[in-house]
Formats: structure tokens, C-alpha cells, sequence
């Protein structure tokens, strides 16, 4: 316009073509559910593992929480491929890990309920820049590639090809989503791939009601969007209330801490 300068707009590269393409195509009609979960024993739980040298973080607690409520919730732990819905055995938690992008790589933990809290805060640790080198990688690869098939109709065509492969979306997303915003209350986020996603905001001290008395505890925010094809209200209800129990109750605590007196009495060198 006269009088003002704007720069000129660019084309999109491939790799973000394909991006586009592939979040237009799996974006799923999802709803989501919300609750604020007391995390009083969950930093206790880090607390006392980190005395015994053992480094644990909300995003491993999550992870396993989450693990866990599929495990007791068998019905829920599906994946739909095509026309076809899978129930695997194992779950495969895909946590998104930070990254100046705006889509964020995915880290798998295979078999997440079959780990323990330890083994998972370790693998989150040491595999984060491994996740992001692997997204910069295919990122590159589709920027050099990606004009193969020129056409949007192609591209989904072939994304729609892979989504129907239940190893693809195992491989890439896992069979269920966890996602931490540590600096903001809540966040939510559309169903892009499995079935559903966990998302949570910062654990930080609020004001709740215990019984008639107001208390400070650490609280957080923890959302649940589902994919309405597949989970009801009620499913995903369920979902978060296992979830909850899991956090607020002694199942974790139990498990770790008998795994450290273990360790501990064996003399584990890798404590």
C-alpha cells in the first residue's frame, strides 16, 4: 500500500508444504477435557529420589502416570490406521521436546509401561537432542525431495498411503501423546495423530479446598483431547480420573522407592 512497506511474500519451501499438508490432513474432530490434579506427592516422589542421587522430573512422572491409566483402561489404548483400529499391547509414549519450529519434534518411549520412573527420566534426558536432530534431518530431507510430488493432491495422497501403516504412526507419534507447556497454566492442543493427548501446564502452588479448609499445594492443570471418533466424554473422563488417581495416590511412590532400596542393598553402580 503507498505509504507503507511490507516485505514481499515468499513462497513456502517443500518441507513446509508438506507440513501444512500433513496437519491439514490429520487435523481429527477432537474435544477436550480438563482437571487440576494435586502434585503433592509427585514432588515429594522427586524429592526423596534425589537425595538417593536419582533424577526425576514431571515430564517422566506424566509419562508413566499415563502409561499406566492405559494399561488399567485397556479399551482406551487403540489406534486407528485407515479403516482399521489396532489395541497394542505396548504403549509408546511420544512426548513433544522444545524447538524454535512450529512443529515439535517427538520423542518415543517405547514400551513406556513396562519402564520404570528412572529409566524414563534417563531416556527423556539423553534423547531430547536426538529427537531434534532426527526433525531437522527429515526437515532437510523434504526441502531437498519434497518437489517429487509437486501437487498437494499427491502429498496427502501419499500421507494418507502411510497413515494406514500402524508401524508409520507407531514410528513417528507413538500410540498416544504427552505435551508439557512448563510456563503457562493450561494448554491444549488438537489431536494430530493416535487417538489422544495429554497436555499440562506448570506445577505451581494454589489455593485448594481440603475438605472446608483452604490449603496451598502444588497443583496442575492437566487436559486431555481425544479424538471423538474413537473416545466419548465418558471415555476421556475416565482417562483423566485414572490418571489423577495414579498422581495423587502411593502407586508410583510404592514402585520407585522399592526399586531404590533394591538398587541400594545391591549396590547398583548406576544408581
Amino acid at each position: 500500500m503507498k505509504g507503507e512497506r511490507s516485505k514481499l511474500p515468499r513462497k513456502l519451501d517443500w518441507a513446509e508444504r508438506w507440513v501444512r499438508d500433513g496437519m491439514a490432513l490429520s487435523m481429527q474432530p477432537a474435544f477436550f477435557e480438563s482437571l487440576q490434579v494435586d502434585m503433592t506427592n509427585s514432588r515429594a516422589l522427586i524429592d526423596r529420589a534425589r537425595e538417593q542421587g536419582v533424577r526425576l522430573t514431571y515430564a517422566a512422572i506424566l509419562v508413566r502416570a499415563a502409561a499406566l491409566a492405559l494399561t488399567a483402561n485397556p479399551d482406551l489404548h487403540v489406534l486407528v490406521c485407515g479403516n482399521r483400529m489396532y489395541s497394542p499391547h505396548c504403549v509408546d509414549v511420544a512426548v513433544s521436546v522444545s524447538s524454535q519450529g512450529s512443529l515439535a519434534p517427538l520423542l518415543v518411549l517405547r514400551s513406556a509401561n513396562t519402564k520404570t520412573l528412572p529409566e524414563l527420566a534417563a531416556e527423556l534426558a539423553s534423547r531430547a537432542d536426538e529427537a531434534r536432530t532426527e526433525q531437522a534431518e527429515l526437515m532437510s530431507g523434504l526441502r531437498r525431495w519434497g518437489w517429487l510430488l509437486p501437487l498437494p493432491v499427491l502429498r496427502r495422497a501419499a500421507l494418507r498411503l502411510m497413515q494406514r501403516s500402524l508401524e508409520f504412526q507407531r514410528k513417528g507419534a507413538g500410540t498416544f501423546q504427552v505435551s508439557i507447556v512448563r510456563t503457562v497454566d493450561q494448554a491444549m492442543t488438537p489431536v494430530f495423530s493416535g487417538t489422544a493427548i495429554l497436555t499440562a501446564g506448570r506445577v505451581t502452588e494454589r489455593v485448594v479446598a481440603l475438605g472446608h479448609t483452604p490449603v496451598v499445594r502444588p497443583t496442575v492443570y492437566l487436559t486431555c483431547s481425544a479424538d471423538h471418533r474413537v473416545w466419548s466424554g465418558t471415555a476421556a473422563e475416565r482417562f483423566l480420573l485414572t490418571v489423577q488417581e495414579i498422581l495423587e495416590g502411593q502407586t508410583l511412590e510404592k514402585e520407585t522407592l522399592s526399586l531404590l532400596r533394591t538398587q541400594d542393598s545391591a549396590g547398583d553402580p548406576h544408581r
